[in-house]
């Protein structure tokens, strides 16, 4: 009864859309594959999958590629045995698209739990089988990147703030691949699906390089959001015409600093603003980025920075803890504002320095959303002043870009 509750607790705080609540806890693994969780809570999904023959034949396949000992070229072959190959992602597509023509098993994955949770929003224009299809090859290519960066050492998007620790060159590299492959190939348990040996292979990278930045600060409207999440919903919105002052964090490259110099600027303005009545709430905005590893977080930083400074209610505060980029912060605060059920009939408001405003307004970063996220996570208007721009979230910012397995 004890975890029953404590799961439910969890997803009622999780931060999803309107009208879906997830019947998975928010962790690690389930943030940045939420595919996987989907297809092990659907009703009918986990049999399915465990009963096929042709995945049956294809896990057992790719159990035996796993090597027992030494292999050629060390340390690389260790983990190339647990990508997944253009012929098992096209032979996977080829058995799921063939399960979801089943009307139960469609209606339990697709139309229960991917339509509803966002989290696939790019992709709902497409019928159940392609939507299925395209979110399968979109979480393998995100299993593939997370071993090529975090156990072959190639370069991320941002090699300066989320590359491996290690170096790939020492001769101990092979050890610890070793190692990491035989403990997770021992893993396997009869209740296992197809994707989950992979799937603890990569968490395990993640946790072992110490980036399980996107498992953090969950359930994100619980915990440090919990008294704000209430305020919001007492809130009498007459006469708001704004629901909420976003503050985008700039991190130091100093590693003592706690804030930015950027950020001081930011939050003071923002302060001043809160103290004249502009909104009711403040969203800080920002992760554990700036210097690489850093132990501050920029959203924990600036809310501190509000409340010891400023005068500014904790619970007038809601933290967003995860963005790493301006594009992120711009989607996580969508995601947020949506997911905290702020008035949609009235925008926010984008708080800053007069030169970031004039970035973030940019065509540049318009730009940035796409190549980096695949969405444009809300829409941008001049605001009443050179310090703001107004923002109306859109909901397609809770499309998850696995890719980025940080701040998916």
């Amino acid at each position: 009864m004890a975890v029953a509750l404590s799961l439910a607790s969890a997803t009622t705080a999780a931060q999803e859309p309107a009208g879906y609540t997830s019947p998975f806890a928010d962790t690690l693994p389930t943030r940045v594959f939420p595919l996987f969780a989907m297809m092990r809570t659907a009703d009918g999904w986990g049999q399915a999958l465990r009963d096929d023959s042709v995945l049956q034949t294809l896990t057992a396949d790719r159990a035996a590629r796993i090597p027992t000992g030494p292999c050629t070229p060390s340390p690389q072959c260790l983990a190339d045995a647990w990508i997944w190959t253009d012929a098992d992602i096209a032979l996977v597509q080829a058995r799921l698209r063939y399960l979801v023509e089943n009307p139960k098993l469609g209606k339990a994955l697709v139309a229960r739990q991917m339509r509803p949770s966002g989290r696939f929003a790019r992709y709902a224009a497409l019928s159940d089988a392609d939507l299925v299809a395209a979110a399968w090859a979109e979480t393998a290519a995100a299993i593939n990147r997370v071993i090529a960066v975090y156990a072959m050492g190639v370069a991320p998007r941002y090699p300066v703030i989320d590359a491996t620790i290690f170096n790939m060159a020492l001769p101990q590299m092979a050890d610890i691949l070793s190692a990491h492959g035989v403990a997770t190939a021992a893993q396997a348990k009869g209740s296992d699906l197809f994707f989950d040996p992979a799937q603890r292979y990569a968490a395990g990278l993640l946790q072992m390089n110490e980036r399980i930045d996107a498992g953090n600060f969950r359930p994100l409207l619980g915990g440090d959001n919990a008294e704000t999440n209430r305020a919001i919903n007492r809130m009498n919105w007459r006469e708001k015409p704004y629901t909420a002052l976003l503050v985008f964090g700039h991190g130091p490259e100093d590693a003592q600093s706690h804030t930015g110099v950027m950020g001081h600027i930011r939050l003071s303005i923002a302060a001043d603003m809160f103290a004249r009545g502009v909104a009711p709430f403040i969203i800080v905005s920002g992760g554990n980025v700036h210097p690489n590893r850093t132990p501050f977080n920029e959203a924990v930083e600036m809310k501190r920075l509000l409340i010891t400074q400023y005068g500014v209610p904790a619970d007038r505060i809601l933290i967003e803890p995860h963005a790493r980029h301006t594009t992120t912060n711009l989607r996580n605060c969508a995601r947020l504002l949506l997911a905290a059920k702020f008035p949609t009939d009235r925008p926010a408001l984008v708080v800053a320095d007069h030169r970031t405003i004039q970035y973030i307004s940019s065509d540049v970063l318009a730009q940035r959303n796409l190549a980096e996220m695949g969405v444009q996570p809300g829409r941008l208007t001049p605001g009443p002043d050179q310090f703001t721009l107004v923002f109306a979230p859109d909901p397609i910012s809770f499309h998850v870009e696995a890719i980025d397995p940080l701040d998916p």
